[in-house]
């Protein structure tokens, strides 16, 4: 048990305290108020406060914690060691407020201040603070967690924290389910001719392959999908985009019978999430009847969700998902880079910054995306084997939850994704020797 005293004591702060050494160190932690309650604990103690009489570690506190508003925060980044701190305090057992700073960064309270987004109205790695200081690739606050767990480890004997064991979740988004099967006539048609037009002679070949069932659709890669997950005793997830209008949303329709067979079929060896689509944004009436589509296929409520471009926006996006029955949220990851958006490789309770409150909303954040790796940073298969690795890595020290974003059409292996069902193998391979 770890035992804090403050002077007052905020949603924010009971928030932080309790991620970081709840979720993150594996101890439990009480809150006092009344200096005399808490002279009389023994164990590991911490003052978060300004008064260097009261016993315990002592922690100058940044006022972050004890505001209600949003508004634009001074984060003089500087280096503790090998690592980027900010939130710097004087007189205290570490050098910068932990609490504060990682309440800044998991909250995201960035991305509630005005600033320029991208066409897809997400907001741009590149203004992020962990972007602008070289430390998107680093699990940041987990690492800070364990260095705060090793000096109190050293002041308390008696205390010992224990690193939980890493954890892989490989996760699918299916915006197309096929290339071409189950697609119609004037589909198939439509695209023929665009692939005539632009010289894409070998996709009409390939089409009219599939269409006579004489080939297999390079997209239906569930079967390798499956075996891979089954064989490595993981547990998937899938979201299923199923809003097929609009330029950004051209799923098949939830009718389509072949579709809904296979995503039953998905059903029994993963979980069913739901991809609510880009246009659902604009409509919250879209969300809950694609929502109620698939609960509908899969005769149960849907409960876990990522969104269609990842577009999220603070707090509308997860509080419309909360009001929608949706329980657990995979969408915190930058499309433009890899790395931790929110500093952070454990799945944490979403903190509503307008309202001051946590939500029961559980986010859990992934780290890399096939797109991401291929399209925005440019790598070839192999230098996207490595700095999958590398980030796998980190997040195997830290005794984190790796989380990986792929599709079923970029394991086809061909066209652009040539070499890429390789990489994927590879990340397989490693996140099952890290599971061990």
């Amino acid at each position: 048990m770890i035992h804090i005293y403050s002077a007052e004591l905020t949603n924010r702060m009971d928030y932080i305290f309790r991620l970081i050494f709840e979720s993150v160190l594996g101890e439990q932690v009480d809150f006092y108020q009344n200096v005399k309650a808490f002279s009389t604990k023994t164990g590991v103690k911490i003052n978060y406060s300004s008064n260097s009489e009261i016993e315990g570690l002592i922690l100058q506190p940044n006022s972050l914690l004890f505001e209600k508003d949003i508004k634009p925060q001074s984060c003089n980044v500087f280096e503790w060691g090998s690592m980027p701190v900010f939130f710097e305090t004087d007189g205290s057992f570490l050098p910068f407020d932990i609490f504060a700073a990682s309440f800044y960064l998991v909250s995201r309270y960035e991305e509630y201040l005005p600033g320029k987004r991208d066409r897809h109205n997400r907001f741009l790695s590149r203004n992020s603070l962990a972007s602008q200081h070289h430390f998107l690739e680093k699990p940041l606050i987990n690492c800070w967690a364990w260095t705060m767990a090793n000096i109190i480890e050293q002041q308390y004997n008696e205390c010992n924290f224990t690193k939980s064991k890493f954890r892989y979740i490989p996760t699918f988004d299916i915006d197309n389910a096929w290339a071409f099967k189950h697609k119609g006539l004037l589909r198939n048609t439509a695209s023929s001719i665009k692939d005539l037009l632009s010289g894409r002679f070998k996709s009409i070949g390939k089409r009219f392959s599939v269409l006579l069932a004489s080939g297999k659709d390079p997209y239906d890669t569930y079967d390798y999908i499956s075996s891979l997950v089954k064989a490595n005793h993981f547990q998937p997830v899938i979201f299923v985009l199923i809003n097929n209008k609009g330029q950004h949303d051209r799923s098949l329709s939830h009718k389509n019978k072949s579709f809904r067979r296979l995503i039953r079929s998905l059903s029994k060896w993963s979980e069913v999430g739901i991809h609510p689509s880009y246009s659902s944004e604009k409509n919250e009436k879209l969300l809950s009847k694609e929502i109620k589509q698939l609960d509908e296929i899969l005769n149960k409520e849907t409960t876990s969700s990522r969104q269609h471009y990842l577009k999220i926006i603070f707090p509308k996006t997860y509080r419309r998902l909360l009001d929608n029955g949706i329980d657990t949220d995979y969408s915190l990851g930058y499309a433009s880079r890899p790395g931790f958006r929110a500093s952070i490789c454990t799945p944490f309770h979403f903190f509503d910054l307008t309202e001051n409150e946590t939500t029961s909303l559980t986010i859990i954040p992934f780290q890399v995306m096939d797109g991401t790796l291929l399209r925005y940073r440019n790598l070839s298969p192999n230098e996207a084997t490595k700095k999958i690795a590398t980030l796998m890595n980190e997040v195997a020290t830290v005794g984190g939850t790796f989380v990986s974003l792929w599709h079923n059409e970029s394991l086809c292996d061909q066209g652009e994704w040539k070499g890429w069902k390789q990489v994927y193998d590879d990340m397989t391979k490693l996140a099952s020797e890290l599971s061990k």
